[in-house]
Parts: structure tokens; sequence; C-alpha cells
């Protein structure tokens, strides 16, 4: 164990005012200079946002008055590059050991931060008790990488239901990584997602009407990654559709595979795989319920972080009971998810709808991914 020897618990709190004035001054001077954007190229109706954001503790959101979605607010962005050059300055301008300067990073929450958002000019419904009652919306750019898919045809819509036979290694994932290679065991720190939606507004369970229970629309968080066991064959969209004045991806778009959701053989011993998504919720990976029978738009914000802590297996204490009062999956509490997140990983989300006469009414969804270095 590292010991600070000639100094005390003073130096943390110093060293945080260092930190702020450090940021204050990079948000002042940005904001009075043009700064190239690392916006990478996107899909249609797609927005994925380099870079990052500072983020915001989890304060509780009020839903808006009216039923229009709430105005996105914008945030400082911060890079890999902006993270390794404030830890520099703090470990080198004031003598810092690095123990303590990635300490000072995390109890300000400075980290960078990849943001994919999509939102329809209207809406796009999902419609329960027919075919594409689950539906795929978006997936994030891969976790820490510096990679564009090379075919936005196979980008946009859910990958191929196969499975995943070998991941990538980490040294081969390296070549990709967007600034240094982070030394922390849990690198990732937190999922933020914010949903605009509401369901069909109306139902015969006058008693649940206003609340998350018996809701039958909802949202759920999946996970990919690259297969180095792939074989991309000749005539594959990710090769026909890339521009001949790019440097062709290492690793190819339709070497993405699923490991949430499960796939399995088709039914009634059809050759392939196809998805299997539940009957209901799965706990441990659902975002967010509507609420029952509201006819307004409703913004949920849900927040993930690694160091989150329930027991889900404790189903009667009161924080995991509350999960389920505000629609949350009650096994999303234990941080599992963000700590087990990798290099390339990349996080994606499917809407939901059960039953003749449920529809998951959809207006935008955004995803933000915070890692440390």
């Amino acid at each position: 164990m590292f010991i600070f020897n000639n100094y005390d618990l003073d130096i943390v709190a110093i060293s945080s005012l260092l930190l702020i004035a450090a940021l204050s001054f990079r948000f002042i001077y940005n904001s009075r200079t043009s700064r190239t954007s690392r916006t990478p190229r996107t899909p249609a109706m797609i927005n994925r946002r380099g870079g990052g954001r500072i983020p915001f503790r989890r304060n509780p959101l009020v839903p808006p008055p009216d039923p229009q979605p709430p105005t996105t607010t914008t945030s400082y962005d911060v890079g890999p590059e902006d993270v390794m050059e404030v830890k520099e300055i703090l470990a080198k301008g004031r003598n810092l050991p690095p123990e303590l300067v990635d300490m000072i990073m995390d109890r300000a929450e400075y980290w960078a931060c990849a943001t994919t958002s999509i939102k329809y000019p209207n809406h796009i419904s999902v419609l329960g008790g027919r075919p594409g009652e689950d539906q795929f919306l978006l997936r994030t750019a891969p976790l820490g990488l510096k990679w564009t898919p090379a075919s936005q045809d196979i980008w946009r819509v859910e990958s191929e239901p196969k499975q995943l036979q070998q991941e990538y290694p980490p040294s081969e994932l390296e070549k990709l990584i967007d600034g240094p290679m982070s030394t922390l065991e849990n690198p990732f720190r937190r999922v933020v997602f914010d949903i605009v939606s509401r369901d069909q507004g109306w139902s015969g369970h006058h008693t649940d009407h206003g609340t998350y229970r018996s809701s039958f629309t909802w949202f759920d968080a999946g996970l990919e990654r690259f297969d180095m066991d792939h074989k991309c064959p000749s005539t594959c969209p990710d090769q026909l559709n890339q521009d001949s004045s790019e440097t062709p991806s290492s690793i190819p778009t339709c070497a993405i595979r699923p490991v949430w959701p499960p796939v399995v053989p088709k039914d009634g011993g059809a050759p392939g795989m196809q998805y299997h998504h539940g009957l209901l919720p799965n706990e441990d990976h659902l975002i967010q319920r509507n609420k029952h029978a509201e006819k307004s738009w409703h913004h949920h914000h849900v927040e993930w972080s690694w160091d989150d802590n329930m027991d889900p297996s404790e189903t009667d204490s009161p924080a995991v009971r509350e999960l389920d009062n505000v629609g949350r999956g009650m096994g999303t509490g234990n941080g599992e998810f963000v700590r087990n997140l990798k290099y390339g990983d990349m996080v994606t989300v499917w809407g939901h709808a059960r039953f003749q006469g449920w529809s998951n009414n959809i207006q935008s969804v955004e995803v933000r991914v915070y890692w440390a270095f």
C-alpha cells in the first residue's frame, strides 16, 4: 500500500480546489477560442458525440409540465486528452504522487465521456402483440476506441443473432484505444440513460394509472462485443459501403455480436439463431418502464454507477423496493453492469411492448458512458 508521507487529509481538499481552478481556466479559454470538433462521422438520425462531459450527480428530475420533450442541456465536453492534461498539471505542477492524482480526479468525477443519442422527428411506436414488439433502438460507439463503422446499413440495425465465439484480446484493442490505456481495474464509471417516452395513455387497470405497476412497455440495456472469429464475405456491406478515402478499420462492423439479449436456435428446428426476449422485463437489464396509462411525455433520467452496491436478492429492502416503485430494474442497483464493461464494448438500448393495446411511444433516447484513466 502506498504511504503518503508528509501529506494529510487536507491535501485532498486543496488539490480538489486546484483541479476546479484548472477546469475553470480551461472552460473560459475554450469559450473564447475556436476549438476543432472531435465529433466522428455519424449515421443519419444518430448523434454520436465524441469526447465527454462533466457528469452531474444524481439530482432528482421533475417531469416537465407540458407534453413536449425537454430540451437537451449542453455541457462542457471532456475528452481523453483533457483528462490527461489535467492529470499532468496536478502531477508535475503540484508534485503530487499518481495515486493521489487519481483520487482527486475520481472525487471530482473528471472523466472522459462518449455520448450516443437518437431523436425521432415525431416519435416511433413499438406495438405489443405484433411482430416488432422488441425493437432495437441504438448502440453506443465501441467504448474507449477510435473506431468508425464503415457500413451505416449494418450500424443502424440490430446485429445478426450469432453467438460470440472469441473476444478480441486487449492487445488488439489497445491499438484502437482513444488515449492512454487505463490502469484501473474498473475504468468505466457510469452509464447514464435519458429517455423521453410514454405508453398508449389508457388501460382498464384504473388503480394503476400514473404508477409503474402493471406497465407492459419498457426499455432494456443490452451489450455487444466484437468477434475475432468473424468471417466477412466479399459481398459484405461493410466492405461495399466503405468510402475509398477512408482507412479501412481493423475490425469490421459485421464482427459485432450480441452478448445480451441472448441468442437461441430458431423455433421449429429452422436453421440459424434468433434473439430471445422474455415475456416480462429482465430485472438485471431493465432501464425503465413507462408510467401506466399516462398521455403526457415523460423524461426519465437513469444512472448506473460502478460503485452501486445494492443486493438484488434483498427484495424486501427499502432501496431495492424503491427501484421497483420508480419503474427501474431491481437487479440494476448492484453496479455489476458498469463494472463488467470492457474497452470495445457497445451498450445497446431496446424498446419493448407486450399484449394487444399496449404501445411504447418513443421520442428520444440518449446514452452517456463515462470512464477514467
